[in-house]
């Protein structure tokens, strides 16, 4: 694997387990923000958005759009499983997670 897919996978990572720190929901702002302060602070809302694109195709998170045009995502029961590391999900990175 790549440099550019490992931290790609890591911050998708990061992602969900933020999802399971505050109540498995959040708006895009609030991720981008968050992911920002938590040491992916060069990567892009363009790069976000892939990111939340990708985890709701591979079944780890749902989405609602507000007034079109505020998303606002909700951790699945298989995204929770991923950010703990129970199962494998393409493309997100897998580490054990005691939580």
């Amino acid at each position: 694997m790549s440099f550019e897919k490992d931290w790609v996978a890591s911050r998708r990572l990061f992602i969900l387990r933020l999802l399971v720190e505050v109540g498995f929901e959040a708006n895009e702002g609030v991720i981008y923000r968050a992911t920002e302060r938590g040491g992916f602070a060069r990567d892009t809302r363009d790069d976000l958005r892939q990111d939340l694109d990708h985890l709701v195709r591979t079944g780890c998170l749902t989405q609602t759009w507000l007034n079109g045009s505020l998303r606002v995502v909700k951790l699945t029961e298989r995204g929770e499983d991923a950010a703990h590391g129970r199962v494998a999900v393409e493309g997100v990175e897998r580490t054990r997670w005691d939580r």
